[in-house]
């Protein structure tokens, strides 16, 4: 079946940090979207958005909400209002991508499945590195046995964010802060992607210094067995990777580097080397643009534009909602680890 090239209308609730550097101006050239509105109950934040997107940009979220002129809504509202904001943009039949984590507890997150398949919405959820060209091409090479079977994954993900600017929500388990649902999300639900399996047993252990929960360790077995040990900040110098360790050689992909990082033993002699690998087209194209804009991250509009390609029927290729459930559930076991000095079995194992 073709999929269709509807022009979706689209209105973004929450017009904070992401919204204004990647969801806003995404959907302002996005192909087959056009932004219509925007809500914020924060005036500083209305007035940013409407002069950079030049929509009307309302306080209340309830004005998008019933606009006959709004097909789908993305949700970039801070973490505790993802649930009730889903299941509003669902119950208006809207379709709406939301921002992770889909919730701060679990029932919230079956919450929104639940009002998503009532309605018969689509519905996404903001892990975005999926579809970022580099994370695609190292998970082709696990895929395609490069460095044999993956024994062990070693990642981190740093964020430092001084007291002085972290949100107030940030700083507060309740509302969504700490390091495990803003950064470990991201983490957990990728390590799920490249290695094609689930977790199975979380350990964990968090230190508190400015704000709740501010960094982590965390230990995750997959059902393959592989073990995955991480390291989550907002306290430590930037930092975005994951590590790969194989039979035959390791894989590093680096949010903050513009090339993956393939590893194998010399054929001849000790040591390593690098074998060669033939990026693809889109992974060329961003190398090019990162050596004239180094922040540039295309994640974000390949996964609004994939989303636009899901809601006119196209093939998912991004995370579901069930990802999202997922993500949270580990989240939460290695919050139940931390507090009772113990390893968690999954729900799912």
């Amino acid at each position: 079946m073709t999929a269709r090239t509807d022009t979706v209308r689209f209105g973004v609730i929450g017009c904070g940090v992401i919204a204004y550097w990647a969801h806003l101006r995404t959907l302002k050239h996005l192909r087959n979207a056009v932004l219509v509105a925007a809500a914020d109950p924060d005036a500083v934040a209305r007035e940013r958005a409407s002069r950079l997107a030049h929509v009307p940009v309302f306080e209340n979220a309830e004005e998008i909400l019933q606009r006959n002129d709004v097909d789908a809504i993305v949700i970039s509202a801070p973490t505790h209002l993802h649930a009730r904001l889903a299941i509003a943009a669902a119950k208006a039949h809207k379709h709406f991508y939301v921002e992770k984590p889909i919730a701060t507890t679990a029932d919230d997150a079956r919450g929104v499945i639940a009002a998503t398949q009532e309605a018969g919405v689509t519905a996404a959820i903001g892990f975005n590195r999926r579809v970022h060209p580099v994370f695609e091409h190292a998970r082709a090479l696990i895929a395609a046995g490069r460095i044999g079977r993956v024994r062990a994954v070693l990642s981190t993900f740093c964020e430092p964010v001084g007291s002085d600017v972290m949100p107030e929500w940030k700083r507060q388990r309740p509302t969504g802060g700490g390091v495990l649902l803003d950064l470990a999300s991201h983490h957990i639900d990728l390590v799920r992607w490249f290695l094609n399996c689930d977790v199975t047993e979380v350990e964990a252990r968090l230190a508190t210094e400015i704000s709740e929960d501010d960094t982590a360790w965390l230990r995750l077995i997959m059902s393959d067995r592989t073990e995955v040990c991480s390291f989550f900040s907002f306290r430590a110098g930037l930092a975005d990777f994951l590590e790969f360790i194989g039979e035959r050689g390791t894989l590093r992909v680096d949010r903050h580097r513009r090339s993956l990082s393939l590893r194998a033993g010399r054929r001849f002699g000790y040591g390593v080397h690098s074998p060669l690998t033939f990026p693809p087209r889109d992974v060329l194209a961003y190398q090019m643009v990162r050596l004239v804009r180094p922040s540039y991250d295309p994640s974000y509009r390949r996964a609004l534009s994939a989303f636009v390609d899901l809601i006119n029927g196209g093939p998912s290729s991004i995370a579901s909602l069930q990802d999202g459930l997922r993500s949270l559930e580990v989240v939460l076991a290695a919050e139940e680890s931390a507090r009772d000095h113990c390893q968690v079995t999954t729900p799912l194992a």
